[in-house]
């Protein structure tokens, strides 16, 4: 009768050790697949498609929904500002009604693009820059990026309240490796580098 009660006993164990760690692989992966949900969801309200074919580059892109008026009866959408030289790679776009707005698209080819290469480049300007991670996904990176003390004559509290954020996504479209970031010279507070990574998340 021992004998039947501890292989019982055993037998019990061994059940709930396997329901164990079957419910730690399904948290697991409903986790995983929260996250996954989480990253693919951005935000595109106040946002509209724009083709960028007449501009020697295939992709539809994201730009702010800003209206204007034609005339007394009539409304119009604005379409940004597109700096782009025959055979460059490259091109810079604004909104002429939102100076907040700024953003550099390249076409790297078969060139790969990641954001761990990103995060390499700015170990380049390390001495310069202090660089704070806000937000990172699979191909998008929001950061802060604020000039060392001794790299600037302002002080230190000053220069903290300055706009300091900007982005980086990196795609892959049919093979092509692009890139979108946050215009490099400009200085944008967080609500607006959020507003064009989530635009530039949506390129396709």
């Amino acid at each position: 009768m021992k004998k039947i009660f501890f292989t019982l006993a055993i037998a019990s164990l061994f059940i709930s050790c396997e329901t164990e760690n079957k419910e730690k692989v399904d948290n697991k992966e409903e986790k995983a697949t929260q996250e996954a949900t989480q990253e693919l969801a951005v935000d595109l309200s106040e946002l509209r498609e724009f083709e960028m074919n007449d501009y020697d580059l295939e992709a539809t892109i994201f730009i702010p929904e800003n209206h204007f008026m034609i005339s007394e009866d009539e409304e119009g959408l604005e379409d940004p500002v597109v700096t782009h030289s025959d055979g460059e790679a490259k091109w810079d776009l604004t909104m002429r009604s939102n100076k907040n707005w700024s953003i550099t698209i390249e076409d790297w080819g078969d060139e790969e693009k990641s954001v761990a290469l990103e995060k390499e480049i700015h170990k380049e300007t390390s001495e310069v820059y202090d660089y704070k991670y806000i937000e990172e996904g699979s191909d998008y990176l929001l950061f802060q990026r604020a000039l060392k003390s001794g790299s600037t004559t302002m002080d230190e509290k000053t220069a903290s309240k300055l706009p300091n954020y900007h982005f980086v996504v990196v795609k892959n479209i049919n093979g092509t490796y692009i890139t979108i970031k946050s215009n490099d010279l400009g200085e944008f507070r967080k609500v607006s580098a959020q507003k064009m990574l989530n635009a530039a998340r949506a390129i396709k």
